[in-house]
């Protein structure tokens, strides 16, 4: 549910499968409002118009429905399909890691800096005691 689907927002790249499974936002059914820095990962892995669909009714998404607007790589059949696509798409990436980091830090600057300058102020509203 939400907190799994946040963390696979947080992920560069998602597979899922098409006949079985789905992915949703139920804090709007539940009364939770996402922190600043969890709306910012969200954002750069949801279209817009997407997004605002599913965090404000908390509808339950499918698969299928989120390659078809790019949030995941692909919507596979089955388990044994999904496991062979996402090691399939993992071997292409021979890439330095210096630079993948390098590029990783700048393409998700904005995300880091909404965790560390407005998600404090929020989370200490909440007055959360040890």
């Amino acid at each position: 549910f939400g907190n799994g689907a946040i963390l696979a927002c947080a992920c560069d790249f998602r597979f899922m499968r098409s006949d079985r499974g789905f992915f949703c936002f139920p804090e709007v059914d539940i009364g939770i409002p996402f922190f600043p820095g969890m709306m910012a990962v969200m954002r750069k892995a949801i279209p817009g118009w997407q997004l605002n669909q599913i965090t404000l009714t908390g509808r339950r998404v499918t698969g299928s429905e989120l390659e078809a607007s790019h949030v995941v790589e692909k919507a596979s059949v089955g388990f044994d399909a999904l496991m062979v696509d996402a090691i399939d798409f993992a071997k292409t990436f021979d890439k330095g890691r210096r630079i993948f980091k390098a590029i990783k830090q700048r393409r998700y600057k904005e995300v880091l800096d909404v965790f560390e300058t407005l998600d404090p102020p929020a989370i200490a509203k909440l007055e959360l005691r040890a």
